[in-house]
């Protein structure tokens, strides 16, 4: 593979950014419109070649904050088209994983219970997700990390523009329906997917398993790893004793028995 010819590219940031922002929100609009693998698929396209560019010339932190910005507008187009969805069983089934996800949020919204808040269920899950994260970024240089990616925002962001909308817009569940450990996770997943990417880039490139690892990849994997493993701790603590109560003080009844209804 020829790494040169195909990224030794060279775009001003605010290209990319013009590029990411509306590219963005066009591949998901259009992806919403088909839904299910189309989604994540096409989200995918925007952001995957100005991130390998970056990635290719070892500016992981310009690398990583596109990716960040490309979340942010994925995040608000697909949070915007749940609200006004309104829980329709037509829009969740559109989202990979958006109606089993939704389903176990809103217990927990009641409830208190589940996985959100619950060491003894979510710690086994989330280690297996990040395993897999971290084999399939390797083995694909961050391509299938960035779909994973893709997916995971996905059905989180139908949840909260759903929490949203059975909260009545509330300001409150603008704030705190995105906790900030899951923000926290999200750095720490593009941070190490970037770092991954950079090590297959590295041996694609010098054809060898031993490779040196510069200061920039050092520094951002430490954070990596302190940010997950921060998520960890705040999931476990927070979000039964903070996130809970308030966002359960939010609810119109009458609308989560109606998406409970759809959802069936």
């Amino acid at each position: 593979m020829d790494l040169k010819k195909l990224l030794d590219k060279e775009f001003s940031l605010g290209v990319e950014i013009l590029c990411i922002v509306a590219g963005g929100v066009v591949a998901s609009i259009a992806g919403l419109i088909v839904g299910g693998l189309i989604l994540p698929l096409m989200q995918l396209f925007v952001i995957v070649y100005l991130f390998l560019v970056e990635v290719y010339k070892r500016r992981l932190w310009r690398a990583a904050g596109l990716v960040l910005l490309w979340s942010l507008v994925v995040t608000i187009v697909v949070a915007a088209y749940a609200f006004y969805a309104g829980c329709s069983a037509g829009a969740v089934d559109k989202i990979i994983k958006g109606r089993s996800y939704l389903e176990e949020m809103i217990e927990w919204l009641e409830t208190g219970k589940g996985p959100e808040g619950d060491p003894s269920l979510f710690l086994k899950p989330k280690i297996i997700e990040i395993v897999l994260f971290t084999i399939v970024s390797f083995l694909t240089m961050g391509i299938g990390g960035l779909f994973m990616g893709a997916i995971l925002l996905n059905y989180m962001n139908f949840y909260y523009g759903t929490l949203i909308w059975m909260a009545n817009g509330s300001i409150v569940a603008v704030v705190m329906g995105w906790p900030i450990y899951a923000i926290i996770r999200v750095i720490g997943y593009v941070f190490l997917g970037t770092i991954l990417t950079r090590l297959m880039m590295s041996i694609v490139e010098e054809k060898t398993l031993r490779i040196k690892v510069d200061s920039t990849v050092k520094k951002m994997l430490l954070i990596a790893i302190i940010l997950i493993i921060l998520d960890f701790i705040l999931k476990a603590t927070i979000a039964n004793t903070i996130y809970y109560p308030v966002l359960h003080d939010t609810l119109n009844t009458t609308r989560v028995e109606s998406c409970k209804t759809i959802l069936g």
